[in-house]
């Protein structure tokens, strides 16, 4: 439970699924409003993230993990994190006289063009202007960002993601997308083929199928890799898996945790003939990443 804050606050409200280049727009405008006022600059989030608690079927950019730590990184007074399942029966009146006002002193606020709150959904911006004039808070509304003439918003990086369109997601994300897992014994399958993987059980709910050029981060290194995301078609898999063939790497790592950072799509998953064409075809990927396999960052 967080207690009433008393410092005035402009306060950035969202979901900041993934935090992408509009969400640091956001952020931008909260800081600026800050130093002009000489308001507490306050982010304010929820834990769970709503799309998941009301759907359990959506998949997010960040788990919660990822997003607090990107948060708290920020250059802003505070970060805080409202257990969603307190409020989402609130009005939206309700949730700003008593949560936004009230709680955190809330004098101005910023949010994008397709924020929504209170029970349901219920109320968009203008409601949150309507509300402004009740309640004496100033109010600063962001269009979306576009690239490429798309209108970015994580609903759409995660079409993106699901698609395998990693190069367009990156682009709206303003960084590479990236899930952190931790590495488990698998079936030995690469090491047979000639190219060892580790294998990776995910946090992340997204996992585009295919295969990637990707970096893999091992403790304070980073490793160029090509990782496999699906279910192995060539020998009958039925689980989805995610393993990573790290260039110049052959260390046995089982339980440590790793990120995987995802830079393009190199082509689908599907079934070979027999290993051999397989193997080769490995041998083509990796060919077509055009790194240096022994370099480390």
């Amino acid at each position: 439970m967080i207690k009433n804050l008393k410092k005035e606050s402009v306060i950035a409200v969202g979901n900041f699924d993934g935090f992408h280049l509009g969400h640091k727009k956001i952020v931008e405008m909260l800081d600026f409003i800050s130093k002009e006022k000489g308001f507490c600059s306050t982010i304010l989030t929820f834990i769970p993230n709503p799309k998941s608690f009301l759907n359990k079927k959506t998949g997010l950019i960040s788990t919660d993990e990822q997003k607090e730590r990107i948060l708290k990184s920020l250059k802003v007074d505070r970060v805080l994190f409202i257990d969603f399942k307190e409020i989402y029966k609130l009005s939206g009146e309700d949730f700003v006289e008593n949560y936004l006002i009230k709680k955190f002193n809330m004098k101005y606020i910023v949010v994008g063009e397709n924020f929504r709150f209170g029970k349901n959904r219920e109320c968009n911006v203008n409601s949150l202007k309507e509300l402004s004039l009740k309640f004496g808070y100033g109010i600063k509304i962001l269009e979306h960002e576009i690239i490429d003439g798309i209108k970015i918003s994580s609903s759409v990086i995660r079409e993106k993601l699901f698609k395998g369109e990693i190069e367009d997601a990156n682009k709206m994300l303003g960084k590479e997308y990236y899930i952190d897992g931790t590495v488990i014994k698998g079936k030995r399958i690469g090491r047979e083929l000639g190219f060892p993987t580790i294998n990776i059980k995910p946090g992340n709910s997204i996992l585009p199928e295919g295969v990637f050029k990707t970096r893999v981060k091992i403790d304070n290194s980073i490793y160029n890799s090509i990782t496999n995301i699906g279910f192995r078609p060539t020998f009958y898999g039925e689980e989805k898996i995610v393993e990573s063939h790290i260039l110049g790497f052959n260390k046995i790592i089982y339980n440590k945790r790793v990120r995987i950072f995802f830079e393009r799509k190199i082509r689908n998953e599907h079934k070979f003939d027999s290993e051999e064409s397989l193997a080769k075809q490995i041998e083509k990927d990796i060919k077509n990443l055009k790194v240096d396999k022994h370099r480390v960052f």
